[in-house]
């Protein structure tokens, strides 16, 4: 039986589990923000062009966005441990080697491998916490997993510091190794132990992701997950651009100011898993009222004249919708675990979430035409997208 109460095995069975996913989780997120911390160095040896380092996060943003559905079926139906641990050895193996092999194309490759790798881990990781502990331990370790994201980036600039970017690969690979390995280790312990089930999804491939479509507001929260994700990465990409262009502030200033967007958004979390105990988990109204409330922000931001002003409201809508994106991956999809398809769910709502931003991207940078204010509507619209389909789709308890 899968545990709900809070004694002594249950916390003992939470903290393990939450241990080993965290830990995996860190790994994926520091290894996929090593390309942008090296590519200063990369592009002062003159052996690397930007338009090639460009190629290879193209590369890897596409494989990975599209690995999250195979992956994330897949993840129904092989069991998390052996998941995590081809995922984090292919990923290691392929950052260990990008500044060894001779072959540009062999680079490639190897990015290729990455986003193959990296897209193995999160749908097992939600599956195993969602579906052998209680909704509400599995929604706490899972807004741990929404922080770890930005303490990622972190750990990569650390390691930049510290080493010239072709060893900084290699000991990031090699520590990746030994991250894979005490996850396997540990996730074998435990289901010796009997403190970890894996539930096998029987339904695979094309009939297993139209059965995902029967699930209570799936739908919808594609739609959100696209929504998001296009503010978590498009949007955030053109801030720093908006602040020193369109606020013509310097770039300390601008520097300054976007570290402390990153450290309130780190909070949005905790915050959306605090409002939803508090208006008794009806997740569609804290949605509703994230994206009404970015939508007022941004209209905000083009109609007050002040700079600070400005940037005061691109605050507020920036950490509003990382809420909304915490509803989604720290308490929805967490909430699913009974259906034992927490995996393939999340491979599709991901998939779906990054081939959005990929267009978007694409999309924006055709608008640098565009005055700022009208760059500024444009977010305006995608948080209104979120806020339409939040008023459409029916509210109940998550």
């Amino acid at each position: 039986m899968r545990p709900g109460n809070n004694d002594r095995s249950a916390l003992r069975k939470a903290f393990g589990l939450g241990f080993v996913s965290i830990f995996s989780y860190l790994a994926s997120y520091y290894l996929r923000n090593l390309l942008s911390v090296a590519t200063p160095n990369m592009l002062k040896t003159g052996e690397y062009t930007a338009e090639f380092i460009g190629l290879l996060s193209t590369v890897y943003f596409f494989v990975y966005a599209c690995g999250q559905l195979v992956n994330g079926i897949a993840g129904d139906t092989i069991a998390p441990k052996y998941m995590i641990l081809v995922g984090l050895s292919l990923t290691a193996t392929a950052i260990t080697a990008f500044p060894l092999v001779p072959f540009a194309w062999l680079q490639v490759a190897c990015f290729v491998m990455m986003g193959i790798g990296l897209s193995m881990l999160r749908g097992p990781i939600m599956k195993l916490v969602s579906e052998n502990l209680s909704k509400d331990i599995s929604r706490v370790i899972c807004t741990l997993l929404t922080v770890v994201s930005f303490i990622g980036p972190l750990v990569a600039s650390a390691l930049a510091i510290l080493f010239k970017w072709d060893v900084m690969f290699i000991v990031a690979g090699l520590s990746t190794y030994f991250v894979a390995a005490v996850a396997f280790i540990c996730l074998t312990i435990f289901e010796r132990r009997g403190q970890l089930t894996f539930y096998r999804n029987k339904k695979s491939g094309l009939d297993g992701i139209l059965t995902l479509f029967k699930l209570e507001n799936f739908v919808f929260y594609m739609i959100v997950g696209g929504v998001v994700e296009i503010a978590g990465s498009a949007i955030t990409f053109w801030i720093p651009t908006y602040l020193s262009e369109a606020l013509k502030l310097d770039i300390i200033t601008t520097n300054a100011i976007y570290s402390a967007i990153t450290v309130v958004t780190s909070l949005a979390p905790f915050v959306a898993l605090f409002v939803f105990k508090l208006i008794k988990e009806r997740d569609i109204t804290l949605l509703r009222f994230g994206f009404l409330i970015s939508v007022a922000s941004f209209v905000l931001m083009i109609l007050v004249p002040n700079a600070w002003a400005k940037i005061t409201f691109l605050v507020i809508a920036k950490f509003c919708l990382a809420c909304c994106s915490s509803v989604l991956w720290s308490i929805y999809i967490p909430g699913l675990g009974s259906t034992g398809k927490v995996s393939s769910i999340n491979g599709v709502i991901n998939c779906t979430g990054y081939l959005s931003a990929s267009i978007a991207n694409a999309v924006f940078s055709s608008l640098l035409g565009l005055s700022w204010d009208g760059v500024v509507m444009v977010w305006c619209s995608i948080a209104a997208i979120g806020l339409i389909a939040s008023l459409i789709v029916r509210n109940k308890k998550a």
